[in-house]
C-alpha cells in the first residue's frame, strides 16, 4: 500500500455554499508508471500519463480532483469498475496526467 492525497475544491454545495477545500489521505494498492499510447490517447490531447494508481475498494474520487503521489500533483482521469465474475468487487483505476502539447 502507498499513501496518496486527494485534493478537492473549493466548490459549492447544492444550496450554493462555499466548500472550503479538503485534502484527504488516501491508501492506493498500486502505483503504476507511465502507461502506453493507448493509456495517453484516452488521459486526452497533449498530455502525457505519468503514472496510474490502482484502489480496491473503490475510493471517493472524481474527474476534478487532483491527486499527490510520491511528491508530484497531478490532473486526473478516473475510472470505476465492478468485478464481471458476479463478487461484488470494485475499485478505482486513476490516470495521473501532466503537459499539455
Amino acid at each position: 500500500m502507498e499513501l496518496v492525497v486527494r485534493h478537492r475544491g473549493p466548490m459549492r454545495d447544492e444550496d450554493g455554499r462555499v466548500v472550503p477545500a479538503a485534502d484527504v489521505p488516501l491508501r492506493a494498492r498500486a502505483v503504476e508508471p507511465g502507461t502506453g499510447s493507448r493509456v495517453t490517447r484516452r488521459a486526452g490531447n497533449g498530455q502525457r500519463v505519468q503514472c496510474t494508481v490502482y484502489f480496491w475498494p473503490a475510493v471517493d474520487l472524481t474527474n476534478d480532483d487532483e491527486l499527490t503521489v510520491r511528491g508530484t500533483r497531478y490532473k486526473l482521469d478516473v475510472g470505476q469498475w465492478r468485478s464481471a465474475h458476479g463478487t461484488g468487487r470494485n475499485g478505482t483505476e486513476v490516470l495521473c496526467t501532466s503537459g499539455k502539447g
